[in-house]
């Protein structure tokens, strides 16, 4: 089982998954603008967080762990929110339509198919090595705009934490992964959020052509102001989504 922690009741449950450098630490300022409507689980992917230890790094092995996890706590209804990185296994875990999941809030998604990325920046990406200077200008970088010196500090802790033999399994092979002619057509409800700032994904338009293309139920939405770390940076306004999305259920 992941590494996670749980708060709230109600259904469904809100699954929420982390950036690549994060964990479940990074739902923390979102969760109490949920937790009071629905049960929520914070989940730890193998080598982040509290999953440092654990492998399993591939995009399929991630979306095992996490649907073992989820069966193994008795979800039987539940919206996954997978965040950049973990908006990538979402969508792979939604594709093998497990009875469970009654949709999906993709924020920031890594896209199904090879993200794009230079060869340069990925070089710079696969040389991380977890410094404080290093997570310092990494969680500035995805942010866009500073975040809270306090919440900043959390984020910064969890990108030293991490396991540099995930992070480079996500530079070298999660991120190339090619999902997109495997998802076939997927008809669950999806919202996914874009950043008007954020320049580590893809924008709004992309994210159409691509991520949802799978999915003949979707809608996009835009958070002006926001970079790619939303949940930290803009976490009422995007609760105020995720909430709106499940009433929708």
């Amino acid at each position: 089982m992941l590494a996670h922690s749980q708060q709230g009741q109600g259904s469904p449950t809100l699954v929420l998954m982390h950036f690549l450098g994060g964990s479940h630490r990074t739902w923390f300022p979102t969760l109490p603008y949920l937790d009071g409507q629905h049960r929520c689980i914070a989940l730890n992917t193998p080598g982040f967080g509290d999953a440092a230890d654990q492998d399993g790094y591939s995009v399929s092995a991630m979306a095992d762990q996490v649907d073992a996890t989820l069966r193994e706590l008795g979800v039987d209804r539940c919206v996954l929110v997978g965040h950049s990185m973990t908006g990538k296994v979402a969508a792979v875990l939604a594709a093998r339509q497990p009875d469970y999941l009654a949709g999906l809030v993709l924020v920031a998604p890594s896209p199904p198919g090879p993200q794009p990325m230079s060869e340069a920046d990925r070089d710079q990406q696969r040389g991380y090595g977890k410094s404080r200077a290093e997570a310092e200008a990494f969680i500035d970088q995805s942010s866009a705009h500073r975040l809270p010196d306090n919440v900043r500090e959390v984020a910064i802790a969890d990108a030293q934490r991490l396991n540099l033999n995930a992070w480079r399994a996500w530079v070298d092979h999660g991120s190339r992964e090619d999902w997109s002619q495997r998802l076939g057509t997927l008809d669950y409800p999806v919202l996914l959020v874009c950043g008007a700032d954020d320049q580590q994904v893809p924008g709004p338009d992309e994210q159409r052509r691509t991520t949802l293309a799978a999915f003949t139920n979707g809608r996009l939405a835009v958070i002006p102001g926001a970079g790619h770390l939303m949940p930290l940076q803009t976490p009422q306004a995007l609760a105020t989504l995720i909430l709106d999305f499940a009433k929708t259920l």
